[in-house]
């Protein structure tokens, strides 16, 4: 086992000692409200994930290799049936993508999670032998490490020369045609009507966020886009999800239609967050949702606050009535989730 501090370790130079042995391992990395996980089998880079981050089932909904319902329903049948079989090994064995279209999702996951764990100069790494009985893992043949190594550090050095504030709201202000700009440029051009976020451009495109804030970063800089003078007051949407994919499809769904969200790591940290705002709604998804619902009632902020409760079956008996709890089912659609926040006011 390796433990140290990553102001003493390099990262990338432990990957490629790693690869050069075979080995197979977990690297685990802590940093204050992060938490990383690289996995190597016989030295090849299997998987890599960040939280908060993006989920392997994200990317292949913002890919179109999947639908949104499709992916909750994966999760679910992993959990009941298959709780240590990959969400990407069940997509395939059941035909809904492809082994080059889950390859397409997995390096856009890993690429954006190791330039993220590269990134930090601060933190835990503890490096380990895989146990035995890992889940989550393998998927496919994994990657060579030298390439995506390369690959994550050159994004990471564009990324870092600038980035956008994600709450920006642009709009355009110059010809493009009078620059050569990349085709990723162009693409996210099509999404801006000044009144979107940059985080809502970046959720609605296929691209890393912190490459899409640097495209955006580029963009302002040659004057072809500017921040709009009055940022929309979009309602705020607290999301509180036991499910990681869930938590991040909410995101992804909520972001395009125009609401701001905010996605604390844990239900205490909902609470001090309604101990201080009034959110227009709250989505709530957990095992233990009506003793949630009954705490969040009592703070400031949940008092009246709609309040939608994500299970495959809605709660029965008196509290469901008492707390004013609302239902939606698991999986949801796009089409049902903005449909049951239409009541919600709002400003012009």
């Amino acid at each position: 086992m390796i433990k140290a501090l990553l102001s003493e370790l390099d990262l990338g130079e432990l990957l490629k000692a790693l690869a050069t042995v075979r080995a197979n391992a977990v690297i685990k990395i802590q940093e204050r409200g992060l938490q990383g996980r690289i996995y190597l089998r016989e030295g090849r880079l299997i998987y890599a994930a960040t939280e908060p981050g993006p989920h392997l089932g994200e990317y292949l909904v913002r890919l179109r290799l999947l639908g949104i319902e499709e992916a909750q329903a994966l999760v679910l049948r992993q959990g009941r049936e298959n709780p240590g079989t990959p969400l990407g090994q069940l997509a395939l064995q059941e035909g809904l993508v492809s082994p080059e279209e889950l390859r397409q999702a997995l390096w856009a996951q890993v690429l954006e999670s190791l330039a993220s764990l590269l990134g930090l100069s601060e933190g835990l790494l503890v490096a380990e032998p895989e146990p035995p009985n890992a889940s989550q893992v393998p998927l496919l043949e994994g990657f060579e490490v030298g390439p995506v190594l390369h690959e994550a550090a050159r994004c990471l050095d564009e990324w870092q020369r600038g980035e956008l504030n994600p709450e920006a709201v642009l709009r355009l202000s110059g010809d493009p045609t009078r620059y050569p700009i990349s085709s990723e440029a162009w693409s996210l051009l099509e999404l801006i009507d000044g009144v979107k976020r940059a985080r809502s451009i970046a959720l609605e495109s296929d691209l890393p966020e912190s490459q899409v804030y640097h495209i955006l970063h580029e963009l302002k800089s040659r004057g072809i886009v500017e921040e709009a003078p009055i940022r929309p007051d979009d309602p705020l949407i607290l999301v509180v999800a036991e499910s990681v994919l869930v938590r991040r499809l909410l995101l992804l769904i909520l972001e395009q239609a125009r609401y701001r969200v905010l996605l604390p790591s844990s239900p205490e940290g909902a609470q001090r967050i309604l101990q201080r705002h009034r959110p227009s709604a709250i989505l709530l998804q957990s095992d233990e949702a009506l003793r949630l619902a009954s705490e969040f009632r009592k703070l400031p902020g949940g008092r009246f606050t709609p309040l939608w409760i994500i299970d495959e079956n809605p709660p029965r008996g008196l509290a469901w009535r008492r707390l004013r709890l609302q239902h939606l089912p698991r999986p949801f659609s796009e089409t049902q989730l903005l449909s049951a926040l239409s009541s919600i006011r709002r400003p012009l």
